[in-house]
């Protein structure tokens, strides 16, 4: 299975930034590029088993779908898995780093449905975008949370 995987360090709480994440799902399209639309599907407070509908544009095609928090420890770790649209899991780790800081960690691991050749095109297309949409999310997020938004 294909993934793509980056850290940050954002001078800001890991509860800070875990409730950008966690709590303000519909927040996301501000910060994470292929993000066109979040919005919830169950009620908050977020925890375990909330769904959220999305829709992922990806390779200029909108792909709609859902997601279920599968895993969390507030502050802590994240983890939400497609349940519709692309599979994939998305895996969020918050760590202290410093005084007021975070280390914030992102893995998505993701299959494409397809033939053999259009995995080869994934390896060779799509992960690079998928990798660099993850590294400007981040970056936003970065700037976002630094900037007191």
């Amino acid at each position: 299975m294909p993934y793509v995987e980056q850290e940050i360090v954002i001078d800001a709480p890991p509860e800070v930034v875990f409730d950008m994440i966690a709590n303000r799902p519909e927040q996301m399209p501000a910060w994470w590029p292929p993000i066109e639309a979040q919005e919830r599907v169950t009620p908050p407070p977020t925890r375990v088993g909330s769904r959220s509908s999305y829709v992922y544009k990806m390779m200029g095609v909108g792909i709609r779908g859902e997601h279920e928090v599968k895993e969390m420890t507030p502050n802590a770790h994240l983890k939400v898995t497609t349940i519709s649209g692309i599979d994939s899991t998305f895996d969020f780790h918050f760590e202290p780093a410093g005084e007021g800081s975070t280390r914030l960690v992102v893995r998505v691991d993701y299959t494409l449905p397809g033939s053999f050749l259009g995995q080869m095109l994934n390896r060779l297309v799509i992960e690079k975008k998928n990798e660099e949409d993850l590294i400007t999310g981040l970056q936003n997020l970065k700037a976002m949370l630094e900037s007191g938004q």
